[in-house]
C-alpha cells in the first residue's frame, strides 16, 4: 500500500523510517497552509506565508512522530522490543510485538498514542490563545486542531486504528480469546472505513473534491487494514511453527570480493539499480554492494575490488535458517529482504512476501 521509504535516523537503536508518500503529503500540506496564511494575513509576504506553512507542517509531522514515540516508549517500558517506527501518509505505525505480553500491556501501548496527541493538542490550544491572533498563534491553532482530530479519530473502535487495538485488547482480556478480539476489532475497522468512505461520497455530492479525496484515502486505508487484520487471524501461531529454512528462497547471485568495480557494475548492478548483492570472500559473506556504493568509488577507481565499496554486514538484514518465522517477520516487515546465513555462508534469502506466501500454503 505504501511506497518505498527511507531511514532518517536511529534513536536508541530504533530506526525511524519515512515512507516516500510523506514527500507528496508534505508538499501538499505546505501548499495548502501557504494559501491559508496568504489569504488570512495579507500583510505577510509570499515568502513569509510559505515559512509559516512550512512551520505548521513541521509541527504536525513532529506531533505524529511523538505520537508514535509514545507507543515505542510504552512498549519498551513493558519489556517489549521495538523494531522501528515508520511514518506514513496517514500518520505512522510502530513495529513492536505489543501482544507478546498479553492484552493489558497491549491496551496501554495503543492508548498512549492518542493520549499524547490529546496532550499536544491541548498544549498548542493554550499557546494559540495566549494573545491576539497573529500568524504564529494561527499556526499553533492549526496544529492544535490537527492533534485533537488525531486523538479523537485514532480512538475509533476499529483496526488498524489505536482504538481498534484497544478494543481488541479488551475483548481478548475478557474472553481470553485473542482471535475473537482481533475479529471484533477488525470488523469494527471495516465499519469505520465504510463510514469514512460514505462521508467521502457525501463530499463529492457537495462538490468538495479536496475533502472527498482525503476522506476516500483514509477510508480505504482503514477498511483495507481492517480486512488484512482479519485475514491474518491465526497467522502468528502458524509462523511460530515454521522456520526460516521452510520459507526461504534460493540464495541470490553473489559478487566475488576481488572482482573489480567496473566488472561488478557490468555483470551484476546495471539494470538492478534499486538492489544490493552479497559480497563473498573465502566462501563467507562479508557485506553487500549496491549500484550507488559501487558507482561512487568506481568513478574514482574502476579497478578497485568490490570489497572496497562494501555496505558493512552489520547494516544488512540477516537471518539464520533455524530462526522462527514469527521472530524474523518483525525485522522484515512487508517488503524487506534478509540474507540467510549459516556460519557466515550464504544459504538463501527470505522476504516478507515469501513468509506470508508460505503461511498461506500452510493453512
Amino acid at each position: 500500500m505504501f511506497g518505498r521509504g527511507f531511514k532518517i535516523t536511529t534513536i536508541r537503536g530504533v530506526p525511524v523510517n519515512v515512507d516516500s508518500s510523506w514527500i507528496w503529503i508534505a508538499v501538499l500540506a505546505v501548499y495548502t497552509l501557504w494559501s491559508r496564511f496568504d489569504a488570512r494575513f495579507p500583510e505577510l509576504s509570499a515568502g513569509g506565508a510559505l515559512a509559516f506553512g512550512a512551520l505548521c507542517a513541521f509541527l504536525f509531522f513532529g506531533s505524529v512522530f511523538l505520537h508514535e514515540g509514545a507507543h515505542a516508549v510504552t512498549a519498551r517500558l513493558a519489556g517489549i522490543e521495538v523494531q522501528g517506527i515508520t511514518l506514513v501518509f496517514f500518520g505512522g505505525f510502530t513495529a513492536a510485538r505489543s501482544e507478546s505480553r498479553g492484552p493489558w500491556p497491549a491496551f496501554w501501548i495503543a492508548g498512549l498514542g492518542p493520549a499524547t496527541s490529546l496532550a499536544l493538542g491541548g498544549t498548542f490550544f493554550l499557546l494559540a490563545n495566549v494573545a491576539e491572533r497573529t500568524p504564529i498563534t494561527e499556526a499553533f491553532a492549526i496544529v492544535a486542531a490537527v492533534n485533537l482530530f488525531m486523538a479523537a479519530f485514532n480512538v475509533l473502535p476499529g483496526l488498524p486504528l489505536d482504538g481498534g487495538r484497544m478494543l481488541q485488547s479488551v475483548v481478548w482480556g475478557i474472553t481470553r480469546d485473542q482471535a475473537k478480539g482481533t475479529r471484533v476489532a477488525a470488523r469494527g475497522g471495516m465499519v469505520v472505513g465504510a463510514l469514512v468512505i460514505a462521508a467521502a461520497v457525501r463530499e463529492v455530492v457537495q462538490q468538495d473534491l479536496f475533502g472527498a479525496v482525503w476522506l476516500g484515502l483514509i477510508g480505504m486505508f482503514i477498511f483495507q487494514g481492517a480486512r488484512a487484520s482479519e485475514q491474518r487471524i491465526g497467522l502468528g501461531s502458524r509462523l511460530a511453527a515454521g522456520t526460516v529454512a521452510d520459507a526461504m528462497d534460493p540464495p541470490p547471485a553473489a559478487v566475488p570480493a576481488g572482482l573489480s568495480l567496473s566488472e561488478t557494475l557490468d555483470r551484476f548492478l546495471r539494470g538492478h539499480e534499486g538492489e544490493a548483492f552479497p559480497v563473498v570472500e573465502n566462501g563467507r559473506v562479508i557485506g553487500m554492494i549496491s549500484f550507488g556504493s559501487a558507482r561512487e568509488l568506481g568513478g574514482r577507481d574502476p579497478l578497485a575490488p568490490a570489497r572496497d565499496a562494501l555496505i558493512p554486514l552489520e547494516q544488512v538484514l540477516v537471518a539464520r535458517p533455524e530462526e522462527r518465522l514469527d521472530e524474523v517477520t518483525d525485522r522484515l516487515g512487508a517488503e524487506g529482504t534478509a540474507l540467510v546465513l549459516h556460519d557466515g555462508v550464504l544459504v538463501g534469502a527470505i522476504t516478507g512476501t515469501g513468509v506470508y506466501r508460505w503461511a498461506a500454503r500452510s493453512r
